[in-house]
């Protein structure tokens, strides 16, 4: 599967975003801080919520054809069976998983989705440009509601610029964002999204299917996981991204009992420590080298970066032939992270040999 736009950039803090979408993601705090009106500068940040889990009461109350829910912003009160749905950025696979196929999606990165949601959403409209949001875009696709993440683990990144993006959202329609505060615990949200959609049973089912597998996986190989060392690597041009436990991948490892790097081991604020590829020999005490690899098997665009570079083929793990590609490598759900722990698993019975 290729997705019709895919740019990577890298961003220092919370979040390393991958994908065009993503990209202007990050970009659109900025952009719209000029865009508000008097009283919205004069908006108070808000109290940060606790990041939701699939069990937390996301659902504030129940309503005659509405539902409130607790988000970022505070309780928003949303259709209980919304009709024009827009997912922005990562909405569209907790509206997938609901049943809900969305109207308007943020990011149409392929790897992102399980086999099969991928061609419900392809040729969707993209509602987040180089440039931020597409208001007009956003406008005509008339949504009854929208839904997704909004970044931020501490109060000055829910800032007066997130504030105004959110109103100016909430405008065209009920908006509802739940914050993470790191790319590992996007999964948690998701499932909270679920929740939200009035899916709960299949969020906590999704949890419950990644959790016993990263329990049996713990469990059956604990020998092999304490005889290695795993890191994960992404790169950008002549930028290597060396992913902590609270990235993507790096949370899933984590889950399964994996020995991160030491370079890493600690970082609770940054999704990777960046090296250039030239600094990449200190990865060397890695036993195994994990990678991003397409559903098809193909080297994603971060991992053909990565090989070319010639520190890459100098690591002890690569010459050993301890170097995986793993589909889902950032995996944002809990179905999608279960797809990663069973690439892992299937690694871990090739070190056991």
């Amino acid at each position: 599967m290729t997705p019709t736009t895919h740019a990577r950039v890298r961003r220092r803090g919370p979040f390393v975003a991958t994908g065009a979408a993503l990209a202007a993601a990050a970009l659109a705090s900025t952009l719209l801080a000029g865009c508000g009106t008097e009283d919205d500068a004069d908006a108070a940040v808000p109290e940060i919520a606790p990041a939701a889990k699939c069990d937390a009461d996301v659902v504030v109350a129940e309503g005659e054809g509405t539902r409130t829910v607790a988000t970022a912003f505070g309780d928003v009160e949303i259709p209980a069976d919304p009709q024009r749905v827009v997912a922005l950025e990562g909405g569209a696979g907790p509206a997938l998983e609901s049943g809900v196929v969305p109207v308007g999606i943020a990011d149409d990165y392929a790897e992102s989705y399980l086999p099969g949601e991928y061609d419900q959403v392809k040729d969707l409209p993209l509602v987040l440009t180089p440039d931020g949001w597409d208001f007009d875009k956003l406008a005509s696709l008339e949504p009854d509601l929208m839904i997704g993440f909004v970044r931020g683990g501490t109060e000055e990144e829910l800032s007066q610029d997130k504030v105004r993006e959110w109103k100016r959202l909430s405008k065209l329609a009920p908006t509802v964002l739940i914050r993470s505060n790191g790319s590992g615990q996007t999964k948690d949200v998701s499932c909270a999204l679920q929740v939200a959609l009035g899916h709960a049973d299949d969020a906590d089912a999704a949890k419950q299917a990644y959790e016993d597998k990263a329990a049996e996986i713990r469990e059956k190989y604990a020998d092999v996981l304490a005889e290695n060392t795993f890191v994960a690597l992404d790169a950008y041009e002549d930028e290597v991204s060396v992913f902590s436990p609270i990235s993507w991948i790096g949370d899933v490892l984590a889950d399964a009992g994996a020995t991160p790097l030491p370079l890493v081991a600690d970082e609770t604020t940054e999704n990777a420590a960046f090296l250039s590829t030239e600094e990449l020999r200190q990865v060397d005490d890695a036993t195994v080298v994990l990678y991003s690899e397409t559903v098809d098997g193909e080297l994603d665009l971060g991992a053909v970066d990565l090989q070319k570079a010639p520190t890459y083929a100098e690591l002890t793990a690569v010459k050993a032939g301890h170097a995986y590609g793993v589909p889902y490598f950032f995996a944002d759900r809990y179905a999608t992270g279960l797809e990663t722990l069973q690439a892992l698993e299937e690694i871990l019975q090739d070190l056991q040999g």
